[in-house]
């Protein structure tokens, strides 16, 4: 027998983000430990900036679920202001990841989780983007 799947709904979709948006967080956490402890071979290497995009995905995390649970009438969608500080927030880690592959800076031990917040990122710009397209559900 063929089970066929019900779509996501809007809040689905949302809770679905925030927990993409907590990973992120997470694993931006972890990078800034795994920089802190490089931090005396690398003196050039800005440790607060993980914690800085840590901060920023927790933050937009908390702005979507309080627009959410305000409630359709009472807020704006939460994924238009969420659409530009979530690409401000890729940038970001775009261009931290970029100084740990700068030639001439050594394997951090950073590598994988570079690559699981990537797969993330783009897991939750999906979401994001089904929520701007949607209709309010």
């Amino acid at each position: 027998m063929i089970q066929v799947q019900e779509p996501h709904t809007r809040r689905d979709n949302i809770r679905l983000l925030l927990r993409d948006l907590a990973v992120i967080s997470g694993t931006l956490s972890e990078i800034a430990t795994v920089w802190r402890r490089a931090a005396p071979c690398l003196p050039g290497l800005p440790v607060i900036l993980p914690e800085q995009l840590h901060d920023a995905a927790r933050h937009l995390a908390a702005d979507i679920e309080a627009s959410t649970d305000a409630g359709a009438g009472q807020a704006p969608d939460p994924a238009l202001p969420a659409a530009d500080r979530f690409s401000a927030l890729t940038e970001g880690v775009i261009s931290a990841q970029a100084m740990t592959r700068a030639p001439g800076i050594p394997e951090l031990g950073d590598r994988r989780l570079w690559e699981s917040l990537s797969l993330r990122l783009n897991h939750a710009e999906t979401k994001l983007t089904g929520l701007r397209k949607a209709p309010g559900a």
